[in-house]
């Protein structure tokens, strides 16, 4: 069933398309302002809510900002900031230190709205709690030990491209992390030494010769 949101003068406008008039940005072809677009003319032209025959207030309250205004006439970027200081804390009040480049990056993307979505969810919301409260070690294997294994290779490789963590292959590292696992849990000693010796001088050295060659190990170990 469609759902419609608004009524604008020429109709009804359905969540979607609503949605991408509120992050769509550039020069009005009307009045030529660097402002948000949401109107579209007859022959395709971009317009301003203004030189669309008014669509609508979209300005934030709280920054002056046009765009979807996520709650009490509050626009995404600033919820999202909000969401940002309050899960990244570190028990003070104030973001962890080490965390900030991450926390940039995700007040850096282009459609807040897809971050103020992301960040109400369970999962990344307890990873992104875990880490910046110092309940495990900020590295790979420290993330790689939290619940909600997606969520934390999710933000694994954030932290990587926002120089928090330096990077590794993510194929090597959770063959590493499984292998370790999975044979601690057989009961054989002489099993364990056995599969210790061909995984390290066998399967190690093929998967290191192919990242050294290629660039990167390309599939997941089971």
């Amino acid at each position: 069933m469609l759902v419609y949101m608004r009524r604008w003068p020429d109709g009804l406008i359905c969540s979607g398309c609503f949605a991408k008039a509120m992050e769509t940005y550039g020069i009005c072809d009307g009045c030529s302002a660097d402002r948000l677009l949401p109107g579209i003319g007859p022959d395709g032209q971009r317009w301003c809510t203004d030189c669309a025959g008014g669509l609508g207030d979209f300005t934030c309250t709280r920054c002056g900002r046009e765009g979807w205004r996520e709650h009490a006439g509050i626009c995404g970027w600033c919820v999202l900031q909000d969401q940002v200081q309050e899960i990244l804390n570190d028990g003070t009040g104030r973001i962890r230190l080490e965390l900030m480049p991450l926390a940039a990056q995700i007040l850096s993307m282009k459609r807040p709205r897809s971050g103020v979505l992301w960040l109400s969810r369970l999962e990344p919301q307890t990873v992104l709690r875990a880490i910046a409260r110092g309940e495990v070690p900020l590295t790979h294997e420290g993330l790689h030990s939290l619940p909600h294994r997606r969520s934390a290779a999710y933000i694994r490789d954030l932290m990587v491209t926002a120089g928090i963590l330096p990077p590794v292959d993510k194929w090597l590292f959770s063959f590493e992390q499984w292998w370790r696992g999975w044979l601690d849990e057989l009961p054989d000693p002489e099993q364990r030494k056995m599969f210790r010796l061909f995984i390290t001088w066998h399967y190690l050295r093929i998967f290191r010769a192919r990242i050294d060659a290629r660039g990167e190990l390309g599939y997941a170990a089971p």
